[in-house]
């Protein structure tokens, strides 16, 4: 074979699949190495016998034809050998080679390919960032010359990558480029995928959006999510925004496929009931708080002219048995139930097979599905706070945790969301290396959790031992990545100050919601510095309209009574929208104790915002409302 062969041949490999480049190659190498080739059945019997052994033959062939040859020709064979090593489960050493590639100067197909296996590598190793930038790379700006297939592939998984990294935005617009490239039958869900990205948003984020946008599908989906985002808790203004939306984009491709949120919208507003049964403890300053939280939001929904279901509530204080309550609600026309709070009252709804209507149960059964498929179950758990706690620590790389807790009381609340988050943390892989329950002796707790006491009786037996004082520096143990913290502001003020105090001010702490007072208190709150904690978005934002409205009706001054009355109010927002959640998949709502979904047996689930304390104020992290 001469040089001008061989050039051409090269060549011809850049149009051929992988598999097929490969075995072609092979097949030349062997033809020009040998001066004959008779026949077909010695050619054959000389091939390896294994598959891995034929790929650990093609990647030697790929390597050393790639070494010798010149650009573009030696990035199309060494990035066929990355295949091969991949192949192989050799990926690490893939990405090397790929990143050894120049792709600046060369086909820009190709270095599509090597920049799209880049990411696909950096994503198996987690590392979202690195593979964002590979997909972000410069050389893609001219995204629009490459086939519709890999603009689809490198789009779409941009949009991945940007969603994994709370970029939703970016996600969105990604999804949007990439909608009139997919097949028919893959854009309904890719609209689900550009909603749920959408109302990740602030409704005025969305607004402004809408606003200055120029560019037709952008400007109408910008436009589509205000009306699901701003007006989720009016169905009635709701029907009218959407009716006026399609009026005015019918030819938009969201309004060829409306997401199924908006495609339930009428459905729910003519669904919903007209009759309300709230059954709550109202001799409890519980079941007060949560009635007033629901009154908040049913009221202002009036105040802004939509339609609010008649309301009768019924105190359950001295209630033996829910039913005769439950009954005599159904008996006065109530299309739905809302309660009961008491969890023992729940668990004898909980297995009946045949409730009548709709109920949402304000607590749950553990572990547990109810008997009738009309009973739903929302409850403020410490169990999936903990939960959450856990997979936050998780998704932040630690894998050593360190427990601080109040020692075991009459009241399990605290121990409740120790345990949970004991039995999770194990479950995702972690480690407990040390845990510590404290009373009073903050310093004392702190400094056994850390083993400060050990290093201070190894200085002073040494010391006895060579019969001489000691200059000493005190050392903490090396092997905990972070400390999960169970405390009320007042221990968490003494406790977060003795850690830095003795050497752990750099281990992070991640503290349950009961370290946050729900009033910013910047001065004495800045002890809690540093702390990483998840709660309700009605604490953590100071801007919410219906917030001023309600506490200007029904002032609270601390977070447990904060956190009810955000209860009371989701349990308003939630009652035309159950099915919602039911049916579809992701479904969910932003609500006052945070984002609402529909979870393992029929529970309400709630994801937290998280917040850290700075300045001595909690200062949101990802704030979906």
């Amino acid at each position: 074979m001469n040089r001008l062969q061989t050039f051409q041949f090269h060549l011809s490999l850049l149009r051929l699949p992988a598999k097929l480049c490969i075995a072609v190659l092979l097949l030349v190498l062997v033809a020009c190495s040998a001066t004959t080739v008779t026949d077909q059945t010695d050619f054959d019997s000389a091939l390896p016998a294994s598959q891995v052994e034929g790929d650990e033959v093609m990647l030697q062939a790929l390597l050393t034809q790639g070494s010798v040859a010149s650009s573009p020709q030696k990035q199309q064979l060494l990035y066929q050998a990355a295949l091969v090593l991949n192949n192989l489960e050799r990926g690490e050493e893939a990405l090397q080679l790929l990143e050894s590639l120049e792709t600046d100067d060369i086909p820009l197909p190709l270095a599509a390919n090597i920049l799209l296996q880049q990411a696909r590598l950096y994503t198996e190793l987690g590392r979202t960032d690195a593979a964002l930038q590979a997909l972000t790379a410069a050389r893609l700006d001219q995204l629009s010359m490459l086939d519709n297939t890999t603009q689809m592939s490198i789009r779409l998984y941009r949009a991945d990558l940007f969603n994994d990294s709370g970029r939703f935005l970016e996600s969105a617009v990604e999804r949007i480029l990439a909608d009139h490239l997919l097949p028919l039958n893959l854009v309904p869900l890719n609209h689900e995928q550009i909603w749920k990205a959408l109302t990740t948003l602030d409704p005025r984020r969305l607004s402004e959006l809408a606003q200055s946008e120029r560019r037709f599908e952008f400007q109408g989906w910008f436009e589509l999510g205000v009306i699901g985002k701003a007006y989720q808790y009016n169905l009635d203004r709701q029907v009218v925004e959407l009716s006026r939306w399609r009026n005015s984009w019918s030819r938009h491709p969201a309004a060829v496929y409306l997401p199924l949120a908006m495609q339930l919208v009428e459905t729910m507003a003519e669904e919903r009931p007209d009759a309300i049964a709230l059954l709550l403890p109202l001799n409890s300053a519980s079941g007060t708080v949560i009635r007033d939280g629901f009154l908040s939001a049913y009221y202002d929904v009036m105040q802004i002219g939509g339609k609010v279901p008649k309301l009768r509530l019924y105190n359950t204080s001295d209630t033996s048995d829910i039913l005769q309550d439950y009954n005599q609600a159904i008996a006065d026309g109530a299309q739905m139930i809302i309660g009961p709070l008491e969890k023992q009252h729940v668990a004898r709804l909980h297995s009946e097979t045949a409730l009548p209507v709709p109920t949402l149960a304000l607590n749950n059964v553990e572990g547990s599905s109810p008997y009738s498929n009309l009973l739903y179950q929302f409850a403020l758990s410490p169990e999936n706070e903990a939960v959450q706690i856990a997979e936050r620590a998780w998704q932040d790389g630690h894998r050593y945790a360190a427990i601080l807790s109040p020692a075991p009381s009459f009241d399990d609340f605290y121990q409740r969301k120790r345990n949970s988050f004991i039995d999770h943390w194990l479950g995702l892989g972690g480690q407990i290396v040390t845990q510590e329950a404290y009373r009073e002796d903050y310093t004392g707790v702190v400094e056994t959790l850390l083993n400060i006491d050990e290093s201070e009786a190894r200085k002073n037996e040494l010391a006895r031992l060579i019969n001489e004082d000691l200059a000493f520096t005190q050392r903490r143990r090396q092997d905990i990545d972070f400390i999960f913290l169970i405390a009320e502001p007042r221990p968490a003020r003494q406790i977060n100050p003795t850690l830095a105090y003795l050497y752990a001010g750099d281990i992070p702490v991640y503290a349950s919601q009961d370290v946050y007072s729900g009033i910013p208190r910047p001065l004495v709150d800045n002890d809690l510095n540093g702390i990483i904690f998840g709660d309700s978005p009605w604490l953590l934002n100071f801007n919410d309209e219906l917030k001023t409205k309600t506490t200007n009706l029904f002032p609270q001054n601390n977070a447990l009574t904060l956190r009810l009355q955000a209860f009371g109010i989701d349990a308003f927002r939630l009652y035309p929208r159950l099915r919602q959640l039911e049916d579809i998949p992701d479904g969910q709502i932003y609500g006052a104790t945070g984002l609402l979904k529909f979870g393992d047996n029929r529970n309400i689930t709630r994801e937290l915002n998280w917040a850290k304390v700075s300045e001595g104020l909690a200062r949101v992290e990802a704030e979906g409302l």
